[in-house]
């Protein structure tokens, strides 16, 4: 798969480069990233500042490096979130259905009405700013999408023979749902 797809072997790449340059960013960059110097304002790509500088003389490269590393915190946090809540409530909502899957969905539907930005902007607005709360609010932002994808997923499984059997040997509901069925949704 990988060797044939010359797109994807592209974006890993790229990929690597960035999450090399976001590791590298968190312990050492080539010049001070919130330094100022009013001598090389606006200075053009060169040897010396690789992106140039920006209005007030700060080197870009610099600041990239000490950003990509925020900017990848966020990321995978909000997703770890967002996948992490998403199952559960998909898999509750799947599994049992009934009045957990009318509570659990139309608290779902609730969230997924409002658009993903202003549901964050209304959650930080609450909360405050600062990075975690930008992860909070992100991720419960993401959390219905994976939560429907999980339940439609469940339930289709749940009367499967795989899953009848499991009861019938004595299989507790968590680890149906977690050891039987969660390893064969896609």
């Amino acid at each position: 798969m990988l060797k044939g797809n010359r797109y994807l072997q592209i974006g890993l790449a790229i990929t690597g480069v960035i999450t090399v340059l976001a590791v590298l960013g968190l312990f050492w960059t080539p010049y001070d990233p919130s330094a100022m110097n009013s001598a090389e304002m606006y200075m053009a790509p060169s040897l010396r500042h690789i992106f140039g500088t920006d209005n007030f003389g700060r080197d870009v490269f610099s600041r990239g490096m000490k950003g990509i590393s925020t900017t990848y915190l966020i990321s995978l946090c909000t997703v770890a979130i967002g996948v992490g809540v998403g199952v559960v409530v998909g898999a509750l909502t799947g599994y049992f259905g009934g009045i957990v899957d009318d509570i659990l969905m139309r608290v779902n539907d609730a969230v997924t009405a409002f658009p993903s930005i202003l549901l964050a902007l209304v959650f930080i607005s609450l909360l405050g700013f600062g990075k975690y709360n930008v992860i909070l609010a992100l991720g419960v932002a993401f959390v219905p999408s994976y939560a429907r994808v999980v339940r439609s997923e469940f339930a289709r499984h749940r009367e499967m023979n795989y899953v009848k059997s499991a009861r019938l040997m004595g299989a507790t509901d968590r680890r149906i749902m977690f050891v039987h069925i969660l390893p064969n949704t896609r």
